[in-house]
């Protein structure tokens, strides 16, 4: 089946522990890819990759959903694999549209996709973008592994043991392990208007702007950016796990100054944020309190600059919200 060429053995030995303690024992198996194939399949065990969500491919396309439930397939991963695929279908990473994201990000593949070389931005992600250093979500790949040198280390290198590349991306190692790991993870957008959406177990750091890390060596972290915000409306969707919301920057190398987000614009930019759970998620901001006026219509929470400038819009949030922290280097924390 198609599925095949797309099996993570580490992903599946991850999600399945049961399996994992057989495999390499005296009456167990060789690997988690024999023990899917002989029995996986048929036991209704879908998660064979990273980058296929069973749920959400049963939401996304409920005439597979009432298939599955007809028994005319095993599972949602078997249809994509005899003919989802084939059909271009995909399988939104997480429970989002990461087809749109992913074509949003990279021109040259949607392009590819009209002119019917691909038959999704999917199928692209999976034949090459995944090799490529792309993601199909606003998770910064390039910042991931310079944070995280050890990741880098093993991405596309062959496992000595049993030859296989475990890890094509740091992508798949995020969605297989790093998300349950106390990582650097940054969510970040484009110079255009976005909806980032980030997920996980641990924190992560989320912007709207195009953030490019150069060296994590020095301190400050050395980066460019690709936009600050002006003239942004960019829409920020925390996930379940602690999200830290970035409405100002760190300055870097060439400027140690801090850089404000979504500033010069008036009402023409700013981040919208969406999901912010008190006591758990925080805003960044520079400087105090004192330089911001929050102000709210019983609904939603407007963040000002103290020249009436909007950065902010926290939604469902009806009431002022207090710093949690302040650091050395210029900025604070509202939660």
């Amino acid at each position: 089946m198609a599925y095949f060429n797309h099996f993570s053995e580490p992903f599946y030995l991850a999600f399945y522990p049961d399996v994992n303690a057989s495999v390499n024992t005296p009456r167990g198996f060789i690997s988690g890819f024999e023990h899917f194939t002989r029995y996986g399949v048929n036991e209704g065990r879908t998660s064979v990759s990273p980058f296929f969500n069973e749920g959400a491919y049963l939401a996304l396309y409920p005439d597979v959903a009432n298939a599955v439930a007809s028994g005319f397939f095993r599972s949602g991963v078997e249809h994509f694999a005899l003919s989802g695929a084939d059909e271009g279908r995909f399988s939104p990473i997480g429970t989002f549209d990461s087809e749109t994201t992913y074509l949003l990000k990279y021109p040259d593949v949607a392009q590819a996709v009209f002119q019917g070389a691909f038959r999704s931005g999917y199928d692209h992600f999976l034949q090459y973008g995944q090799f490529e250093g792309r993601s199909p979500t606003f998770f910064n790949e390039r910042d991931y592994l310079i944070f995280n040198p050890d990741v880098a280390a093993v991405v596309g290198v062959p496992d000595p043991v049993t030859g296989v590349v475990n890890f094509n991306s740091g992508f798949e190692h995020y969605l297989t392990f790093g998300q349950f790991e106390n990582r650097v993870i940054f969510f970040t957008g484009t110079p255009g208007n976005d909806v980032v959406t980030s997920f996980g177990e641990t924190a992560v750091e989320i912007t709207g702007v195009e953030y490019i890390t150069l060296s994590a060596a020095t301190n400050p972290f050395d980066y460019v950016l690709g936009s600050n915000g002006f003239g942004e409306i960019d829409t920020l969707v925390g996930g379940a796990q602690a999200n830290i919301f970035l409405l100002a920057l760190r300055g870097n190398q060439t400027n140690p100054n801090p850089v404000p987000l979504y500033v010069g614009g008036g009402n023409s930019d700013y981040a919208l944020i969406k999901g912010f759970e008190r006591g758990l998620d925080t805003i960044q901001l520079i400087g105090s309190i004192d330089n911001y006026i929050q102000q709210t219509n019983g609904v939603n929470l407007g963040i000002f600059t103290n020249t009436g400038d909007i950065v902010g819009i926290v939604e469902g949030v009806n009431t002022p919200l207090t710093t949690v922290s302040t650091s050395a280097d210029g900025f604070f924390s509202l939660g």
